[in-house]
């Protein structure tokens, strides 16, 4: 007999198989609420049983008729029913869509699955997927590849999904617009994007927040049907006035200084093309319409002096692939135009190349048997309604990209990078360098507490080692990983020194690259020595540098923490200030919390015990551990000052508080029956103010989730006895929650008690 799992026991081993993703729990235990990479899901599991039929191979979950699907059946959210097999640890599920409208429909709706698929896929590891009879399609995977489940979701069952709903037809485009509209890993490279576009630091921060706030929340995702009226991205501006005049969006625009429309549409512009214009008439000015004999005789001698060969592959697959994009950045810059414009030209072409655009039409150009008939052959691709639509919205910037692109290869001839350790960062992964004709203009020199250039800089003029803190935490996203993406390092190195090291080569900086110690890349406080059996250890290399300053806290009772050792500084302010308060500000450095409950592999040696099972991660420079602190500071309210006091006597620095415009931290007021007006600076006070009024059982009994217990508790989780206050009787409020919440809390606290409050987001 089949032993079935309790739905408590089932919702566990769910959440257990989701850890490292980034989703948020709700509400319910089954069906339970989540919202998952941005997108909100009602999960319900079943048993999966014998179905008793002859075939003994058949078996199904039955999905009973229940009063809290009729809410389910209405919301926006995606309802996922899971078929559980205990025995073989695997999830059977089917059609999403097709599930939901079952819902309650009659007593018992059957979905039926095969025992020996659901075996196969425990075996073999892997999705397996079954066409019923009359039930469409069933998909059993293995419990431990939930996440790439949901990754891939609305590939499974496309055909009757939201984006056939939309329309009478299959929109296979619409789905994989939205599916790149909603990846919140975008965002990260929307940054960059606002930054080449030379936008303020101050603006970058802003529309990021907004995008990222957008898609965690679920505003996006619960309102997905305004933007599925579209096939294409380039059509999402048409979007942007509907959802901003939504009510929830009003509400978070006001709040945000009507910031939305522009947050989103700078968004799309980024998804939509991979550079900015390149010029209004879609042309680099000064781009020849050919080469000719002589030219093209000394690009072949800049490129072989350079270190490049003659190409000997298929025409196609070198088009396509990196080498020939960056063999193509060293032609331009041959050619005399500025780095910026050349690094915008190749990722035009590299945009139409890396989205799977051209790689869609390929039989377009694997037709030509010459890169001179690739011409034809891009004219025709650029008539696709898609491709049309994207070059169009960008006045014809990719087009014109890519007949240049196609012209290099006419006329230079392929070629590829030499395997010259001494001409490359790295065989797999060069980034060649031109020498541009204008003179690189230098960035405004931002204000450091150290030059670590100087020190490390030889007679030469070269640098000996990459020492800037703030610059090794720029590249520890590039490096410290398990494919390296040294040419994105090497831009990053470009953008933070401009012209300041003419003297340094590729390969110089490859090999400061490789030599940095990623599990201890900082300039250590004392001198290190090497480790040696022997009683007498010599060393060759030069010792490290001391270090040059120190943190100094000060707590608003007056407690100061200012030891000689900034990572006992470091650890101690967080501990007194609570570190489970601080895990919720969600700080890490190479992957590892700020503060954290498990030593990592690689870094624990840098893990510092505070109690309390907590860890504090010190591998992070003095600059980076101070930053750290004002932002811990800034979001939990502590009001510390936080200084660099330097060693040699001179000057304390003492970091600025980031003022928050007025506005933008919101703040809660409440107007009370008789007049009273609560508008504490903590949001959380104006809670606590609203459930003693209310009376904490009345609260209780509203059944309002927090954290996945309710609202009002007298035995909270570890994590969460923190931020639980009193509120009397014994009962402690949860208070672990944004302002937001805090603000839906408390109108729902009043409009379901009848309390008559006013509560404003100010």
């Amino acid at each position: 007999m089949v032993q079935k799992i309790d739905r408590q026991e089932c919702q566990l081993r769910f959440l257990a198989a989701l850890k490292g993703a980034t989703y948020r729990f709700i509400e319910g235990l089954n069906p339970f609420h989540i919202l998952l990479d941005s997108t909100e899901y009602w999960i319900y599991i079943k048993n999966l049983t014998s179905a008793h039929f002859e075939n003994p191979d058949v078996w199904r979950a039955q999905l009973p008729q229940r009063d809290d699907f009729n809410p389910i059946k209405e919301s926006e959210a995606d309802f996922i029913l899971l078929g559980y097999d205990g025995e073989n640890d695997v999830y059977a599920t089917w059609n999403p869509v097709w599930v939901k409208q079952r819902l309650n429909s009659t007593g018992n709706v059957s979905f039926y699955s095969r025992y020996s698929l659901q075996q196969q896929a425990r075996q073999e590891m892997t999705f397996k997927r079954l066409e019923l009879s009359n039930e469409g399609e069933v998909v059993v995977f293995p419990r431990e590849l939930i996440r790439m489940f949901f990754i891939n979701v609305s590939s499974y069952f496309l055909a009757e999904g939201d984006y056939v709903a939309m329309g009478s037809k299959r929109r296979p485009e619409a789905n994989e617009a939205f599916k790149i509209f909603t990846d919140s890993s975008n965002v990260a490279n929307f940054a960059r994007y606002l930054a080449d576009e030379e936008m303020s630091q101050v603006t970058i921060g802003n529309y990021c927040r907004v995008i990222k706030n957008l898609l965690s929340d679920g505003t996006i995702s619960r309102n997905r049907k305004i933007f599925l009226q579209y096939d294409f991205l380039t059509e999402y501006r048409k979007a942007v006035p509907q959802f901003v005049e939504l009510d929830e969006v009003k509400e978070k625009n006001e709040k945000w200084h009507n910031l939305i429309s522009a947050a989103l549409n700078s968004y799309i512009d980024f998804l939509t093309q991979a550079s900015p214009a390149i010029s209004p008439d879609g042309l680099i000015p000064g781009i020849a319409e050919g080469v000719d004999a002589e030219e093209e005789e000394t690009t072949r001698q800049t490129l072989e002096t350079k270190g490049y060969e003659p190409l000997n592959g298929d025409l196609f697959g070198y088009f396509c692939s990196d080498k020939a994009l960056a063999v193509f950045e060293a032609y331009l810059s041959t050619k005399d135009y500025r780095d910026s414009t050349v690094k915008r030209y190749v990722r035009a072409v590299r945009f139409m190349i890396s989205t799977g655009r051209i790689g869609r039409h390929q039989d377009l150009f694997l037709s030509c048997s010459r890169y001179s008939e690739y011409q034809h052959a891009a004219d025709r691709f650029f008539t696709i309604p898609e491709i049309r639509a994207i070059n169009e919205h960008k006045h014809h910037d990719y087009s014109a990209a890519m007949k240049q692109y196609i012209e290099f290869l006419v006329h230079s001839h392929p070629y590829e990078i030499a395997k010259d350790p001494a001409l490359a960062l790295h065989d797999d992964n060069v980034v060649p360098h031109g020498t541009p004709a204008e003179p690189v203009v230098e960035p405004t020199p931002k204000p450091i507490v150290h030059d670590w250039e100087a020190e490390f800089t030889d007679a030469n003029g070269k640098l000996t080692r990459i020492a800037n803190p703030e610059l090794v935490d720029i590249l520890r996203p590039y490096l410290d990983t398990e494919y390296p993406k040294k040419a994105a390092a090497f831009n990053a190195i470009e953008r933070f020194y401009g012209n300041r090291f003419p003297a340094m080569t590729l390969a110089d900086w490859g090999k400061l690259m490789n030599a940095i110690d990623w599990s201890d890349p900082y300039v250590h406080d004392e001198p290190v020595v090497n480790k040696t059996s022997s009683p007498i250890a010599v060393t060759l290399e030069p010792p490290k540098r001391s270090k040059t300053h120190i943190l100094r806290v000060e707590f608003p009772d007056g407690t100061v923490f200012q030891d000689k050792n900034v990572s006992e500084t470091y650890a101690k302010t967080i501990q007194k200030i609570d570190p489970d308060l601080v895990a919720l500000v969600e700080l890490s450095h190479a992957g590892v919390g700020v503060v954290s409950k498990v030593l990592d592999a690689k870094y624990a040696q840098y893990q510092k015990p505070i109690g309390g099972g907590w860890y504090v991660m010190t591998n992070s420079s003095t600059s980076t551990k101070s930053a750290d602190l004002q932002t811990i500071s800034d979001e939990l309210e502590q009001n510390l000052v936080i200084s660099l006091v330097p060693l040699d006597g001179s000057e304390i620095t003492v970091l600025p508080h980031v003022e928050i415009p007025e506005g933008t931290r919101a703040k809660i007021r409440v107007t009370f029956p008789d007049g009273r007006i609560v508008q504490p600076s903590k949001v959380l006070e104006a809670l606590l103010e609203v459930v003693r009024f209310a009376g904490a059982d009345r609260v209780r009994e509203l059944g309002i989730i927090c954290c996945g217990e309710n609202l009002i508790l007298k035995n909270p989780a570890p994590r969460y006895q923190k931020p639980s206050k009193p509120v009397g009787n014994g009962w402690l409020c949860n208070t672990c929650s944004d302002t937001a919440t805090k603000f839906s809390q408390i109108s729902e606290i009043s409009n379901k008690l009848g309390l008559n409050l006013k509560v404003e987001l100010i």
